[in-house]
């Protein structure tokens, strides 16, 4: 699992995470199953009053990505959640300096009490999942970073490339 906020770059990364890792690792993005509009059955998951569906909604997850691995193949997710809400797998924190998530957020037309959330939501993050890595460089070095991160754990390594920091 990559965890990260609101403006850590999950949704970005997809791509290169998929074209550096073609066919030996399944990559998804909790964002792939919402409308344009962020919403799943027309529900704005987004939106505080969601907040009782989110337990199903992770669930639906979980249980996708136990079909998947059936099949042998690793199975990476990209989400906002904490370990507590999907308490599976291995866990890495994408990361950004919060100067740089408020610009990305600002730029999607986020409001400034939306901005806070994701802003507080980061700062949980940090707390619970330590091992991280950074969202504000180019998409395909956060690909590599990530890629490095799953090698190393399938592996029994310990890297040395996770820094931590605070924005």
């Amino acid at each position: 699992m990559v965890t990260g906020a609101p403006g850590a770059g999950k949704s970005t990364v997809v791509p290169e995470l998929v074209r550096l890792n073609p066919g030996n690792l399944v990559v998804m993005d909790m964002d792939e199953l919402l409308d344009d509009q962020g919403r799943l059955l027309g529900i704005s998951i987004a939106s505080p009053t969601a907040a009782p569906i989110w337990p199903a909604y992770n669930a639906v997850w979980l249980r996708i990505t136990e079909l998947i691995r059936r099949s042998g193949i690793p199975v990476l997710l990209l989400t906002p959640g904490l370990p507590s809400e999907l308490p599976e797998g291995r866990w890495l924190h994408l990361d950004c300096p919060d100067a740089v998530r408020r610009k990305r957020l600002a730029a999607r037309g986020w409001l400034q009490d939306q901005i806070d959330d994701a802003l507080a939501d980061a700062a949980e993050l940090r707390k619970y999942v330590p091992r991280s890595v950074r969202g504000d460089v180019s998409p395909e070095r956060v690909a590599r970073s990530i890629l490095d991160w799953i090698r190393g754990e399938r592996f029994g390594k310990t890297l040395s490339l996770w820094t931590r920091f605070r924005g």
